[in-house]
């Protein structure tokens, strides 16, 4: 029984002196049984292919420490069977609910129903056992430590007590089982002549345990590690602790390699004086290595571009290639972007959590909206979602979403059914848009809310779960009888959902099996959906790819090693991504890892990680950075990256910038070869079949230009010429137009173009409390009906008296009349706006002189004409509602309009063309319905309980001053909007006070700015 132990630097030919032992082998004893063990699948299969080349394959076995575990229990006749990720879920969430129960976790006990806790506690119990630890050994290590250790030695001694109850293994208790088969069977492994260990920078304890047995049964033991023994170098920090323990407990004969690494120049310059302190050339590069760009989206493109260049230009094959990424939640979303684009074909050796697939997201969310009591932005979600057939219409969707919003609709059937109780038997005349304080949604009444009820229902039935416990099994046959109802696998057409569908399936039919396994699980819907929950994010979906079509791997960071490729890219080398911050863990804390012999989880020797990336390419190396942050500041250079740079002179580094011009020959797709033509403004003839798309980008480019000009002009800018026939026919001199839809206008022609043209209204998350427009109309009502109700209304005790009475009925119905659900806080909302209209009033009647003698006077609406505007080259018709009218003593009038707001009441709204109801309403009094002539015009802000700045008969012009000064200034401001509309200008333009947030454009609106 012999070990030998090869330790030399990267790319120095460990592997090939390993294939060279076999081959000896081979050619003494063709029949001898070689085991090869390396550290993952992909180093397994590069050995494979390597032993290939060197017809050395035939009964060489090359796998990792677990295939070679099962290899040993299989001959000592063991045969238990693996737990599958659903099974093991299961298992810890009923230890965890059996040790809360017995009152035994009171420190985790809140976490119980959290499934990241259980998936948490299954990584620490993975770690223990990886390191062979053992629960009674972990209980005695805890005894005096934190509550929280000696409750995590509890769960882990529960956890392994059940697997051992129901004779299955956890796949790290694989290597326990093998080891004791190692200890029980002295000869279970002699069979074997080879074993070689290679591709490994560390071994944790359960691979120290088996190897060190098998050295006593193994013919010989062939193993290898990096860097040099005895070496002070700090990028061989990371591996010298498992060196020197292998070499104290195997007593190992040492092989020399004295092969120079097999690096080019470059390459051969950074393994050999990366981190060293002194000493160091500074050496010219060859050729770029190292690479800043503005994100990590740049960093990702930029790679991508570079591998294709080699692949394309120096016939590196794809399948050599490799790039290795500190985090995968920054960097594979980027890549799997940028490589379709690229025409890359790419996979990943990291799954993708089922839980994340779009697909499989979609279904979660269906399911939680029980738990969340059908909360209603989820709810609407699910009604949009193509993965479910509802059988309910966009047109229905957008009803039902309309409803929830003005209603409030929060969360929860009782408050659709209160909406559809208020809204059903009620006849309710909606009120059009003559007055911007009292506009409200058209919501379905009577027998359309009725239709929409029935709609609901049926849906709340249909995915409304049992009300009663039932078995995991129970729960998984209503769950697939419901996907079944909403066709929801056939709605997955997609490669990439079809692939999550079956992992999907494959899951429900492990958890069916867990209750065969570990018996009957009876749990209410909500701890279903816990544990379903929790078990989708353990499971692992694979990147759907063409069988035997090369791909570009991108792996991570640590499983940078063993491996030799043609070209590697390294991203991320910025200053808290790699090396990365560090955290400790939140259950294994430092002084217990250290005292159970884990890893550390601070003070890492990344920088050991690092050097095996930068020698895994025996060609190309690329190392890339983003050089800002996602809120535009500087992102400071990692330590890694900066160790590369001082090794190099100033050439090395390549900083690549957005607007930095690019050769149309560097272009890796044709988007990238159009954008980088429109900017040259040239595309070549060889391109013409690209020609219709370069003229789609050069005209985007025209529209993006005009956008970003200071003053909007052209037909991008909302100057569209080709409808204006269609305007000056929907808008021409027989349309009757109401005050609010000019100012629109008159605010911003883009404003009006959206909300009026087109009819498109802001959706937003239903909030408790009334809206804006609810306010106004109910307050209107409460201060029309109060004065008309007054037995004297220039008394302000008779006003309040009715106040009292008017205010009180109008409560009462408002949730009914106006289409919303009151809150909570609604009898206090009713005291204080009640105590808010007493103020308004009694301010309103300290006006002595004057008394009101018409209340929501109408014109243009019923019996009275509309008011006809001369504006010289025609009339304009116009309809609307004044709040108030008021006569003094002297038989002069005053036109009040009411207002639930404060803002843009001023002198400057009137001249800037925003607030021009006041004259207009002036010239109704007036013209239209002839009571007199208007001397005074203010707006009354009702929860303010004062005038606005804005008083007719003070505003001023250069030529004029009074209620004619206003008329003159509001006729002009109607030419300019009426001959805008017609003409179809609709320019975005940014009031001088900024945009107001209920503008339906303020979601994409190129110019808007948030209102101050």
């Amino acid at each position: 029984m012999t070990t030998k132990l090869i330790v030399a630097p990267p790319a120095t030919g460990k592997t090939q002196a390993c294939i060279k032992r076999i081959q000896e082998l081979r050619a003494n004893e063709p029949l001898a049984s070689v085991w090869v063990v390396v550290p993952d699948r992909l180093q397994a299969s590069a050995f494979r292919r390597r032993v290939a080349d060197c017809e050395g394959a035939i009964g060489t076995y090359v796998g990792t420490f677990g295939d070679l575990y099962k290899n040993i229990l299989e001959h000592s006749q063991m045969h238990v069977p693996v737990a599958s990720s659903p099974l093991l879920h299961r298992l810890i969430q009923e230890v965890v609910d059996l040790a809360v129960e017995q009152g035994g976790l009171p420190h985790f006990s809140p976490l119980q129903r959290m499934p990241g806790f259980i998936l948490a506690l299954r990584e620490s119990f993975a770690e223990l056992k990886r390191s062979l630890i053992y629960p009674d050994q972990f209980i005695e290590f805890t005894r005096s430590g934190t509550t929280a250790q000696q409750e995590l030695a509890l769960l882990y001694s529960l956890y392994q007590t059940r697997l051992r109850d129901l004779n299955w293994a956890d796949p790290e208790g694989i290597s326990w089982l093998a080891v004791e088969a190692l200890k029980g069977h002295p000869h279970v492994a002699s069979s074997i002549k080879l074993l070689v260990v290679d591709g490994f920078d560390s071994l944790n304890g359960a691979q120290h345990q088996a190897v060190k047995l098998l050295s006593t049964q193994v013919s010989e033991i062939l193993i290898t590690f990096p860097g040099i023994i005895g070496s002070k170098r700090p990028a061989h920090r990371r591996f010298l602790e498992d060196l020197d323990k292998l070499i104290q407990e195997l007593s190992p004969h040492h092989i020399s390699l004295n092969n120079p690494p097999f690096l080019p120049a470059d390459l051969l310059h950074i393994e050999q004086n990366l981190f060293e302190s002194s000493g160091s050339v500074i050496q010219p590069a060859i050729k770029p290595i190292l690479l800043e760009a503005r994100s990590p989206a740049d960093e990702a493109r930029e790679a991508l571009r570079w591998i294709k260049r080699l692949v394309i230009r120096e016939g590196i094959p794809l399948s050599s290639c490799m790039i290795f990424t500190p985090n995968p939640s920054v960097y594979h979303p980027q890549l799997k972007a940028c490589a379709e684009e690229f025409g890359i074909p790419i996979r990943f050796t990291q799954d993708e959590p089922l839980s994340e697939s779009p697909a499989i997201t979609a279904l979660l969310n269906l399911l939680a909206l029980p738990s969340k009591n059908f909360n209603t932005r989820a709810l609407v979600n699910v009604l949009r979602c193509p993965y479910f057939d509802l059988s309910i219409s966009s047109d229905i969707a957008d009803q039902l979403e309309l409803v929830s919003r003005v209603a409030q609709i929060v969360e929860g059937r009782d408050q659709w059914q209160e909406t559809w109780d208020r809204l059903a038997p009620h006849s309710f005349e909606e009120q059009s848009d003559v007055d911007d304080e009292r506009i409200l949604p058209g919501l379905p009444r009577g027998a359309k809310a009725n239709q929409l009820r029935q709609i609901m229902e049926a849906l709340f039935n249909r995915i409304t779960p049992p009300d009663h416990s039932c078995s995991q099994t129970e729960w998984i046959t209503w769950l697939e009888d419901l996907l079944d109802q909403l066709q929801f696998y056939q709605n997955a057409t997609t490669e990439r959902d079809q692939n999550a569908c079956e992992v999907f399936r494959e899951t429900l039919r492990a958890l069916v099996l867990s209750e065969v396994v570990a018996g009957e699980r009876v749990v209410d819907y909500a701890q279903f959906f816990i544990d379903l929950q929790g078990t989708l994010e353990g499971v692992g979906q694979r990147e759907p790819g063409v069988s035997g079509k090369p791909a570009l791997l991108v792996g991570r960071m640590v499983e940078a090693r063993g491996l030799r490729l043609q070209a590697v890219a390294l991203l991320g080398l910025s200053e808290g991504l790699f090396p990365a911050n560090e955290h400790p863990d939140p259950f294994l804390d430092e002084p217990l890892r250290a005292a159970l012999g884990l890893d550390q989880r601070l003070q890492r020797e990344q920088a050991g990680l690092f050097y095996q990336a930068v020698t895994r390419s025996d060609r190309h190396l690329l190392i890339t950075r983003p050089y800002l942050s996602e809120d535009g500041e500087k992102w400071e250079e990692s330590t890694f990256w900066k160790a590369v740079q001082r090794l190099f002179s100033k050439e090395a580094v390549e900083t690549v910038r957005p607007d930095d011009p690019q050769p149309l020959v560097e272009a890796a797709s044709t988007q990238e070869l159009l954008f980088t033509a429109v900017r040259r403004q040239s595309l070549p003839q060889r391109y013409d079949f690209l020609h219709e798309r370069w003229n789609g980008l050069r005209h985007a480019r025209e529209v993006v230009k005009a956008r970003r000009a200071k003053h909007p002009k052209g037909p991008h800018e909302g100057y569209v010429e080709a409808i204006a026939p269609f305007m000056e026919k929907r808008y021409s001199s027989e349309h009757t137009w109401s005050p609010s839809r000019l100012e629109y206008y008159g605010t911003c022609p883009y404003q009006f173009y959206i909300r009026t043209a087109l009819g498109l209204e802001a959706r937003a998350v239903p909030q408790l409390g009334l809206e804006p427009g609810q306010l106004g109309s109910m307050l209107h009502k409460i201060l029309e009906d109060t004065y008309r109700n007054a037995s004297d209304p220039k008394d302000i005790e008779a006003v309040l008296s009715s106040l009292e009475i008017i205010a009180g009925q109008v409560f009462s119905d408002a949730p009914r009349q106006f289409g919303f659900r009151p809150s909570t806080l609604w009898e206090n909302e009713k005291a204080e706006l009640l105590d808010t209209l007493r103020q308004t009033i009694q301010a309103l009647v300290a006006e002595t002189d004057w008394t009101p003698i018409e209340f929501e006077m109408g014109f243009g609406k019923g019996d009275y004409p509309p008011l006809i505007i001369d504006l010289g080259s025609e009339v304009l018709r116009i309809r609307g509602v004044v709040d108030r009218v008021d006569r003094n003593s002297s038989g002069q009038l005053r036109v009040i309009d009411y207002k639930s707001g404060s803002m843009h009441l001023t002198a400057n709204d009137l001249k800037d063309g925003h607030r021009l109801q006041l004259p207009i309403y002036a010239l109704a009094v007036r013209d239209a319905r002839k009571l007199g002539i208007p001397v005074e015009g203010i707006y009354w802000k009702i929860l303010g309980a004062e005038a606005g700045s804005l008083k007719l008969s003070k505003f001023k012009t250069d030529t004029n001053q009074g209620v004619d000064a206003a008329i003159e200034v509001m006729m002009a401001h109607l030419v300019r909007i009426v001959n805008g509309i017609r003409s179809a200008e609709f320019p975005s333009k940014t009031p001088r006070v900024g945009c107001p947030s209920y503008c339906p454009g303020a979601q994409w609106c190129w110019r808007f700015e948030p209102e101050y």
